[in-house]
Parts: structure tokens; C-alpha cells; sequence
């Protein structure tokens, strides 16, 4: 294993090359490992974290659910905010790793909540604060909490991208028609003024790899839970755009549903699309014995795990792998880049 100080020169190396820009941060240093998460309970064991500050990633991407508030507390939010901070293994993860996240329902107010959600704001500010996002940042003036970033330069760039999937979602409308948990919406889920960043960054982009990192899944279109194809004009607009600009390797990183997998899929015009999805920290669908996703190339995973990505430069080549809580392996697949 690479020694500790080998990161703490990296994330030096990542501070001092930061360029604060309209898309908000650039980083020098390419990335190798790459780690990320959601669900996480902290009434429930946290040594977990352990496990996942023994990866050594460079960095750690929180997809939502990053803490369970109740809804319209605030002050509850925020406690649970400060206990996880206080975990020690936390708190080592965050000296040695740069630490990145958007929110979903359970840390943003309402479960499945959306728009409507009147102390969104102050939802917000509690958010970037446990992020330790710096007050010159501009996801802190913007409306919600999208945001992007770069790693690397040349052909060993790769692109971040954080959507924020609350602050614009239309309220659902109940299906009792159908297995369906919610109507299809034909809204924008994003909002005109997320829909517009994204245009721009994806039009401008010359990253090798492009991480996109959503709460809820984007591929898996058949469990009646919340996920893109219940927004069916918003998925089509997504994948329009990756076909329209030279969006290389598109990657979803997904969370929410309490199980992991890998799903794949083509675009219209071939480019091939994945959702890795990672969730249940600390707590998993462990009863679920079968679910249809016609895009799932893995196996239905529903242990405890956090997700890994494993950047291999001189080969061309990208890792997925799933771990679980006790760091046993779940999955692994490479692909070759493109």
C-alpha cells in the first residue's frame, strides 16, 4: 500500500493547483483510485469507515443520504452532520482524501421530496458546511447544489459531475393504477438553469472519462422507486446530450436503493452508457432476493458496500469493484477506455 504521506503530497498537490472557474474547480494531479457511497446511518456501526479509509482513495464521493434527518428539523440534520464528523475513521478518511457530494431525500428534507421543500435553503447551508465547502465557491451561489470538477490533465482527465436531483423536482403524483410507485412526470427534474450548466460543461468538455454522479439510478428503469425514467423527458435529454457533444466514457454514479450493481446500456448513436450504483453504507436491502433490470450486467448485490473506481493509465483501463463492509470483494469488472 501506497504510504499515507504519498496522500497527504497529493491532496497538497490538489489544493495548491486548484483554479476556481464558472465550473467551480480544476485539480492537477490524475487521479488512480476513486471511492463512493450512500446511506448512511450514524445510529447504526460505523466501523465501516474504517474499512473504507483503509482504501486510500484519493477521493470520496458522498451520493446522498449522507446522514438520516427528520424532516423540517433542522437542528436534527445538523447533529447528525456533527456526529459523523466525529467518527474517527471519518475524520482520518477526510485528512488523507479530498472529500466531494450532492445530497438526496433523507439529508435533503422530505423523503422523495422535491421543490416544494420550503427550508431547502437552510437544508443547503447545512450541506456545504459538513462538506467544508469554502465560501468563495460557486455552488454557494447558485440554487441548488450541482457542481463540477476536473482531475488530471491530457488523456488522463476526468470530469465530475454532481446533479442535484431535489431542489427543482416537480411533487410526485401517486400511481395506484400500476406497480408503479409515482405517474410519469414530463418535467425537467433538473430545472432550466441546472439543464443549462450542464449543456455548457458537457459542450466544452475534453475530459477522457466523465463521472456523473446522480442519487438515483439513472439506467434501471423496472423497480417502482424513484429513478430518472420516472422523469422520461429528463432521461432522453441527458442521454441527447451525450450523443450530441464528444462526451467520452460516460459514467453514472448512482446510490439510494440500498443495493449495488453495475447496468449498462447504448445511446442511439452506440456510445455505450454505465450506472454503477453503490448503496447501504450502513444498512442494505438484504431480504431482496430478485429484481428485473434488463441493463444489469453484475450480480444483484445487497450486502453493505461502498463503491470503487481504479484508474489503470498505462493500460487504458478502468475498474469498477464493490466492497463490503468488511472490505471482502463483491464485484469487480474493468472496461477499456475509450
Amino acid at each position: 500500500m501506497r504510504p499515507i504521506l504519498l496522500f497527504r503530497s497529493f491532496l497538497l498537490s490538489l489544493f495548491c493547483a486548484v483554479l476556481l472557474h464558472a465550473q467551480d474547480a480544476t485539480y492537477k494531479a490524475s487521479l488512480s483510485t476513486f471511492a463512493f457511497g450512500s446511506c448512511n446511518k450514524t445510529t447504526l456501526d460505523p466501523t465501516v469507515w474504517k474499512t473504507i479509509a483503509d482504501q486510500q482513495p484519493q477521493a470520496w464521493l458522498w451520493l446522498g443520504d449522507i446522514v438520516y434527518g427528520e424532516a423540517h428539523a433542522l437542528q436534527d440534520l445538523e447533529n447528525k452532520y456533527r456526529t459523523q464528523k466525529t467518527n474517527p475513521h471519518y475524520q482520518r478518511l477526510t485528512s488523507e482524501a479530498q472529500i466531494f457530494g450532492v445530497w438526496d431525500d433523507h439529508d435533503y428534507g422530505p423523503n422523495d421530496g422535491g421543490a416544494d421543500y420550503a427550508e431547502k435553503e437552510q437544508s443547503k447551508s447545512l450541506l456545504l458546511e459538513f462538506l467544508d465547502i469554502p465560501q468563495a465557491h460557486p455552488v454557494r451561489s447558485r440554487q441548488g447544489v450541482y457542481q463540477a470538477y476536473t482531475f488530471g490533465e491530457g488523456d488522463q482527465k476526468v470530469a465530475l459531475i454532481l446533479l442535484d436531483i431535489r431542489y427543482f423536482k416537480e411533487p410526485y403524483v401517486p400511481d395506484s393504477d400500476t406497480e408503479q410507485r409515482y405517474k410519469s412526470n414530463p418535467g425537467l427534474l433538473l430545472g432550466t438553469a441546472q439543464w443549462d450548466w450542464l449543456r455548457d460543461f458537457l459542450a466544452s468538455s475534453d475530459a477522457r472519462v466523465h463521472l456523473i454522479g446522480t442519487g438515483i439510478q439513472f439506467l434501471s428503469d423496472k423497480h417502482p422507486y424513484e429513478k430518472w425514467s420516472n422523469f422520461p423527458q429528463a432521461q432522453q435529454q441527458i442521454v441527447a446530450l451525450l450523443d450530441q457533444y464528444p462526451v467520452q466514457n460516460p459514467i453514472f454514479l448512482s446510490g439510494d436503493r440500498h443495493i449495488a450493481e453495475l447496468s449498462q446500456a447504448q445511446t442511439p448513436a452506440g456510445k455505450t452508457v454505465y450506472d454503477f450504483t453503490s448503496s447501504g453504507i450502513t444498512h442494505s436491502y438484504d431480504v431482496l432476493e430478485a429484481e428485473y433490470n434488463p441493463h444489469r450486467i453484475s450480480p444483484l448485490i445487497v450486502q453493505r458496500n461502498f463503491g470503487l473506481l481504479h484508474f489503470d493509465w498505462a493500460q487504458n483501463r478502468l475498474e469498477f469493484e464493490l466492497l463490503g463492509a468488511r472490505g471482502d470483494r463483491l464485484y469487480s469488472h474493468s472496461i477499456s477506455l475509450e
